[in-house]
């Protein structure tokens, strides 16, 4: 709101009688009142009628921060109010309280006693009977401290409760963000619970489609950007959400390859909810810090899911495989990520060539040139690469797939499928590796104490076996769910599916590349070497098969 003498004097003398005053109003959340707008109104009829009774208090201007705690300053209004104040258009301030100006009893003290005195700046709450010009001659000089800290200790409470509560919530599976996940939204009846965005769940199977075909993070969003389709921010927007878009130069927050991304790491649209990644330092502060993934609330199927498990799982893996590409390229080389020198194992680099005006590409090691003298810049063109590769995956499917059906014939009698015994073997290991190097750091702080590690050395090598243990905890935690899962799975074989799909081959794609191959390796020579998926898988299936087959042709004693 703005008074109409607000522009009548632009700078004030500080020896006037008469005071160019601003109202500051603020309300929260965590102050519990039964309507936002009504509360404000209060603030402000309030302080009005306070103004009329004090002739020496010209009403110039008002700030409003609706919606934002006191713990900080970090308030946008508080912080147009303070510029106001040292351009020295505004020089007394007028709040209904001091919890109102703020809750921070170190900062609000700061304000009361450093800064604003230098400033020559008068506050006035009045329902406290504080005002900063006669403070000094009352007993508030010394009541003032205490309501700071009480405002303070009120804020520390609400925040302790409001962390047990969402605490809670995250553990039940319910939701607890401000704004639901881009093609999700909150069920008007429920707002914990999450119910499908028809419209921007389509996006969402269109982003993740794309990727699979081999477009890269930058090219699907050029294209949603041509089409027209409102990116997540604009979604905010559009659904009346107020954001600081500080980038945003127009209306329309257009897609990017960041965004893209978020969408295809987030395992939200396979209806599982992943939270508290994140928590703030304490409660005076916006700064959040990343949690460790083994205190993160993950609770499966607490909603509907908009992208099948396993085609969650394939992006995953291409995301892991993609790497560099070329500025002008719209989608991921075919074999990037793949391409290995099978004699140094150094990564083998795309490179391009020209020849009689016609453009070839070719594979070289990237060892050569990285250590000299460690390999040779041995190189393989791409046509014949792709020929080797395409005849190696029809020679395997069609192995397998001779030996599809013996499968179908013992699935269900298969009483304990063979992936859950492997799965029991993979737990073991990464429980023994994880013990293993939780001994290792837990004898860091010995060698730093002898003075064997300095201090630097010592947080390095324990932030290193930090995130190891992290990602034994994940890997863990994701092949319990997956054993978990198995006893109820009607397919003990699922790998058979992905053969069966390729079946019918024709070109190599992307996709194929993802779910079928491990790795490529190229030796001197051009000699190549193909690692296949589910090697293990096949050779356990195999090994099972022929247990059964001797089994049935064994005579009783």
């Amino acid at each position: 709101m703005l008074y109409p003498d607000i522009y009548s004097q632009k700078k004030p003398q500080q020896n006037s009688t008469r005071y160019r005053t601003a109202l500051y109003l603020r309300l929260s959340r965590e102050d519990g009142d039964k309507t936002e707008s009504d509360s404000i109104a209060n603030q402000r009829t309030l302080l009005e009628a306070y103004a009329i009774d004090h002739p020496e208090l010209c009403i110039v201007d008002e700030f409003v921060d609706d919606g934002y705690s006191g713990s900080n300053f970090e308030r946008p209004a508080f912080q147009n109010l303070f510029r106001e104040l040292e351009q020295g258009t505004i020089n007394c301030i007028l709040v209904k309280d001091l919890s109102r100006f703020g809750r921070n009893y170190i900062e609000v003290g700061r304000y009361l006693e450093r800064i604003f005195p230098v400033m020559r700046v008068r506050l006035i709450a009045v329902t406290d009977n504080y005002d900063s010009q006669s403070a000094w001659k009352t007993s508030d000089s010394i009541m003032v401290p205490m309501r700071n800290l009480l405002n303070d200790a009120y804020c520390r409470d609400i925040s302790v409760k409001i962390k047990s509560q969402l605490a809670v919530k995250r553990k039940r599976g319910d939701f607890v963000g401000s704004f639901a996940t881009y093609g999700y939204r909150k069920d008007p009846t429920n707002h914990s619970k999450l119910i499908v965005d028809e419209l921007a769940a389509e996006t969402v199977q269109d982003i993740f489609r794309w990727k699979i075909s081999g477009m890269n993070n930058q090219s699907i969003a050029d294209r949603l950007n041509a089409k027209k389709v409102p990116s997540p921010a604009a979604r905010k927007l559009q659904s009346g959400a107020k954001l600081s878009l500080h980038f945003r130069k127009s209306d329309e927050p257009p897609w990017s390859a960041k965004a893209v991304d978020r969408i295809l790491h987030n395992e939200v649209y396979i209806g599982k909810l992943v939270q508290g990644k994140t928590r703030r330092l304490d409660y005076r502060s916006k700064k959040k810090m990343n949690v460790p993934m083994r205190d993160w609330v993950i609770v499966d199927n607490t909603h509907e899911a908009i992208i099948p498990a396993e085609q969650f799982e394939l992006v995953r893996r291409i995301l892991e495989t993609e790497t560099r590409r070329p500025n002008d390229a719209e989608t991921v080389a075919l074999f990037a990520g793949f391409l290995y020198c099978g004699d140094c194992g150094s990564r083998l680099v795309r490179r391009s060539a020209s020849y009689k005006g016609k453009r070839y590409i070719y594979y070289q090691c990237s060892g050569s040139k990285q250590n000299k003298g460690s390999c040779t810049s041995h190189n393989l063109r791409d046509e014949k690469l792709y020929n080797i590769v395409r005849n190696a995956l029809q020679m395997q499917i069609q192995i397998v797939m001779e030996e599809a059906e013996f499968v179908e014939s013992i699935r269900q009698a298969q009483q304990e499928p063979y992936r859950v015994r492997r799965i029991e073997r993979q737990i073991r290991q990464l429980t023994a590796e994880k013990a293993h190097t939780q001994g290792i750091k837990e004898k860091l702080y010995g060698d730093y104490a002898d003075e064997i590690l300095t201090r630097e050395d010592f947080l390095n090598y324990n932030e290193l076996y930090s995130k190891r243990i992290e990602e034994y905890d994940r890997k863990i935690t994701e092949l319990e769910a997956e054993q978990q899962n198995l006893q109820t799975a009607p397919n003990a074989y699922p790998f058979l599916d992905v053969y069966r799909k390729y079946r019918k081959l024709e070109d190599i794609t992307r996709s194929m590349v993802v779910e079928l191959i491990e790795k490529i390796e190229v030796y001197e020579g051009n000699r190549v070497e193909i690692t296949f998926r589910f090697h293990d898988e096949i050779a356990d299936l195999l090994e099972e098969l022929h247990q059964k087959q001797m089994e049935q042709h064994e005579v009783p004693a």
